[in-house]
């Protein structure tokens, strides 16, 4: 396996202009979608006067709107971002933020290409885990310094945090010349619908159709249970589905003995065409792996990730440093995407970065 490439991350802005215009503005479009204007000032931000929440700030929308950065038209491949719409006032953005997200039940989380982020090559981190927390706090503060009020019309069920001139999608002329790959982590979520929605949201983050290998990391169980072929089984048939329907190409697994491989191996429809190995947990590979994965030409793999890149709390504490006065606690991360896109005639890393679903607890 070849070397492993590290780059680290990225900010969130939103608010109301001058309180004159914002009253006008405000007023109208509140009246044009709330009849009773009362309603939809029932419930102020934290922090924000009632004056405010009267001049237009809206309900949650049952709809999904990406609050992402104004730059909407992402960068294309290679090009220049488009200029930035103009940004609120930093206090009303911090305001108007924590009550938008104690009003969403998801947030998507896209860091977009890390190496598009220049600064962060100054500074290499030591872990997965130390540039994933990284990137999450970065990722959240350069979105919530670039929101605009332009994109408030109503507080959506699904948060779309992105940094637009992050955002590099693949050149389709270029797709053949591209091996995408990438790792999917369950985080805390037990169902197998996980699997689909991460495959769908790293292909849309790419511009790709179809993913070329998807490993999927051993999935989190109570201390003191061993991983059984039962605690695959849902997630392994998610994405044998996925390979049938051209989704992806090829699928792995990660830190399975040779007993465990050999079972998911008897038992899958679409065999496993590799199996990583903690660098951790042995010098050498195991013999009787080794000798499983010659015989039915799986190809073994080796890696460092921890065995949890990202716990719940890590996640709760980077979203509260990020976005001080929100209900961090409510939030728990589901599922955690980690891509890379490598130029193959090269070996060199063109693109790599993380997706993550996040749920409100209650919803």
């Amino acid at each position: 396996m070849g070397p492993t490439c590290f780059v680290k991350e990225t900010t969130l802005q939103l608010g109301v202009n001058s309180p004159a215009a914002a009253a006008v503005a405000g007023a109208a479009a509140t009246s044009a979608s709330f009849p009773d204007r009362r309603s939809a000032a029932a419930l102020p931000p934290p922090g924000l006067p009632r004056a405010q929440a009267q001049a237009g700030v809206p309900p949650r929308g049952a709809s999904c709107l990406a609050l992402c950065s104004p730059a909407s038209g992402a960068a294309s491949y290679g090009g220049p971002p488009s200029p930035p719409a103009s940004p609120a006032p930093p206090g009303q953005v911090r305001r108007l933020l924590p009550w938008a997200l104690a009003r969403a039940s998801t947030l998507h989380l896209q860091t977009g290409n890390l190496l598009n982020w220049g600064r962060l090559r100054k500074k290499c981190p030591s872990t997965h885990s130390e540039e994933l927390r990284d990137c999450i706090r970065k990722t959240l503060n350069e979105w919530s310094s670039q929101i605009s009020t332009d994109l408030v019309r109503e507080f959506p069920d699904v948060l779309e945090c992105t940094v637009s001139h992050a955002v590099e999608k693949i050149n389709p002329d270029e797709r053949e010349e591209m091996k995408v790959s990438a790792k999917l982590f369950i985080v805390g979520s037990n169902s197998s619908s996980s699997t689909r929605n991460a495959v769908d949201m790293a292909c849309s983050v790419l511009g790709v159709a179809q993913l070329d290998s998807v490993i999927i990391a051993s999935p989190p169980i109570e201390d003191g249970v061993n991983l059984s072929l039962e605690h695959l089984q849902p997630y392994w048939e998610e994405l044998q589905n996925l390979v049938h329907s051209k989704k992806i190409v090829a699928i792995g697994t990660s830190d399975l003995d040779k007993t465990q491989l050999e079972q998911l191996y008897q038992w899958a429809q679409v065999k496993p065409n590799s199996n990583q190995v903690n660098l951790a947990s042995c010098c050498v590979m195991p013999p009787d792996l080794t000798a499983f994965a010659k015989q039915f030409d799986i190809q073994l793999l080796t890696h460092n990730d921890p065995k949890e890149l990202l716990s719940e709390a890590s996640f709760q504490e980077a979203l509260q440093e990020s976005i001080p006065d929100i209900q961090a606690h409510e939030w728990v991360p589901l599922w955690l995407l980690r891509y890379s896109v490598i130029v193959k005639s090269r070996g060199i890393i063109k693109s790599k970065g993380y997706i993550l679903q996040a749920k409100r607890k209650g919803f």
